[in-house]
C-alpha cells in the first residue's frame, strides 16, 4: 500500500498541469494494484475497480492501457485521448506519451514492444511489433516504428527512419 501511494504521489506530480493525464494514471495504478497485490490473489475489490476503471478510462476519457500492462513510475500523459497500448507491451520508467499514441502488435497475440526509461512519444504514433526503444529515444510525431530505436536515438516519418545520437 505504501508503494502504491508513492507511486501516486510521484504520477500526479509528473503529471502537473494535465488533470486527464494525472486521473488515467491514478485510476490506471489503483486498477493494477487492485487486480493483482503483491504477487498474490486478486482481491475481492479487483472485479468492481476493474470495471469502474474500463468505464472511466476507456469508455468515458477514451484511453485503452490494459490494467495488468506493466508501467513504470512517472508516467506522464498529455491529452490523453485514443491512447491504444496492448497489455502485453512494456513501458519503463518516465515516460511520456502523447494523444493518440497506439504500442502494440501486428498480428493476434504477436510480440508487443518494450518501451525503455524516459522515453518521448509524440502524438499519434504508432510503435508496433516485437522491437524495444531504447532508454532517452524519441518518436516523432505520426511515426510508424516497426524497427528498434537504440538508446537516444530518434524515429520520424511513416516507415520512421532511425537516426542515432550525435
Amino acid at each position: 500500500m505504501r508503494e502504491l501511494l508513492e507511486m501516486l504521489r510521484e504520477d500526479i506530480a509528473a503529471n502537473r498541469g494535465q488533470a486527464k493525464g494525472a486521473l488515467v494514471v491514478a485510476s490506471y495504478r489503483v486498477a493494477h494494484a487492485a487486480r493483482k497485490p503483491l504477487d498474490r490473489k486478486p482481491s475481492v475489490l479487483a472485479l468492481p475497480v476493474g470495471v469502474t476503471y474500463r468505464v472511466l478510462v476507456e469508455w468515458i476519457l477514451g484511453v485503452e492501457i490494459p490494467w495488468g500492462t506493466p508501467i513504470g513510475r512517472r508516467l506522464r500523459v498529455f491529452h490523453g485521448v485514443g491512447i491504444v497500448i496492448n497489455d502485453r507491451a512494456v513501458l519503463g520508467d518516465d515516460v511520456a506519451i502523447r494523444q493518440s499514441v497506439t504500442i502494440g502488435n501486428m498480428q493476434d497475440d504477436g510480440p508487443c514492444p518494450t518501451i525503455g526509461d524516459r522515453v518521448e512519444l509524440g502524438a499519434g504514433c504508432i510503435v508496433i511489433g516485437d522491437i524495444s526503444v531504447g532508454s532517452d529515444a524519441r518518436v516523432g510525431a505520426g511515426a510508424v516504428v516497426t524497427k528498434s530505436v537504440p538508446p537516444g536515438g530518434t524515429a520520424l516519418g511513416t516507415a520512421a527512419t532511425v537516426r542515432l545520437p550525435q
